[in-house]
């Protein structure tokens, strides 16, 4: 008499925008036995993961490091600052407008700066306003002690970069943070 037990393990998986997250579902496991040509199947029922949209986006945002700047980009090929978040936060399914002063207007605002998560919005003053929103990055990650932070952007002279908020010039021309994803 042959014995033999086979087992094989099938699975779905969809990636489904559950309000302001991302969830990894499982739709069903089908386990799958077999002996002397006898096959039994069980079920599993759906399983759910979270996953952190804020260190997803920034997980994406680090393959376009060096794409260079344009003024308007919005595109792997070139990026300014607020092109930049529009294009990311686009894969993930929010229209962000292609401006940095309206972008500076949505989510909530977070005021403390030992409170940003990866994936916030951070704006700064422009060259000639230091007091007009007319930058924006996304915050990589942060000094929860500190409130220090760095974050990815589009600058004009060296294109998609990793810059820190003590530098001097991001320093004197912060204004404001925003929360996309909650």
């Amino acid at each position: 008499m042959k014995r033999f037990a086979t087992i094989m393990l099938l699975f779905s998986l969809a990636y489904i925008a559950v309000g302001q997250s991302i969830t990894v579902q499982h739709r069903c496991w089908d386990i799958v036995t077999e002996v002397d040509d006898d096959k039994t199947t069980l079920r599993v029922p759906m399983m759910e993961a979270p996953v952190d949209s804020g260190a997803l986006l920034v997980t994406m945002s680090m393959k376009y490091l060096g794409t260079p700047y344009r003024y308007g980009g919005r595109s792997p090929k070139a990026f300014d600052c607020a092109g930049f978040a529009y294009f990311l936060y686009k894969q993930f399914g929010y229209w962000l407008p292609g401006w940095s002063g309206a972008q500076a207007k949505l989510g909530i605002e977070v005021s403390d700066t030992r409170n940003l998560r990866a994936g916030d919005l951070v704006f700064f003053g422009g060259r000639g306003a230091k007091k007009i929103v007319g930058h924006t990055g996304i915050v990589v990650d942060t000094d929860v002690q500190t409130g220090v932070f760095r974050f990815i952007h589009a600058s004009t002279g060296a294109g998609v970069i990793i810059s820190k908020s003590t530098e001097d010039y991001y320093k004197k021309r912060y204004i404001t943070a925003r929360r996309i994803f909650r």
